[in-house]
């Protein structure tokens, strides 16, 4: 494998990695900021914090998918690269 092909292929699995480690993290924070809505008990302080927590965690879901269409962008839009015959 050339040197800009493994560079390649190593952007494309960091971002893969990446992408997927940001979407479990959003699901896994959406969930508890479920778990904190259902337990409120009616309590208008801890819905409102439940409420905020659910709207950082999809706000963080927004910059993962964001990010990851960003530098899909990029990298299709770069030529391709060849590397020179000495």
């Amino acid at each position: 494998m050339t040197e800009p092909q493994a560079i390649i292929t190593l952007f494309d699995h960091l971002l893969s990695i990446a992408t997927q480690v940001g979407l479990g993290a959003a699901a896994v924070f959406l969930a508890w900021a479920g778990f904190l809505y259902m337990t409120a008990s009616g309590s208008p302080r801890r819905m409102e914090s439940a409420k905020d927590a659910a709207f950082a965690a999809i706000a963080g879901l927004a910059i993962v998918l964001l990010a990851h269409t960003i530098a899909t962008l990029v990298k299709n839009a770069l030529p391709p690269a060849t590397i020179p015959t000495p």
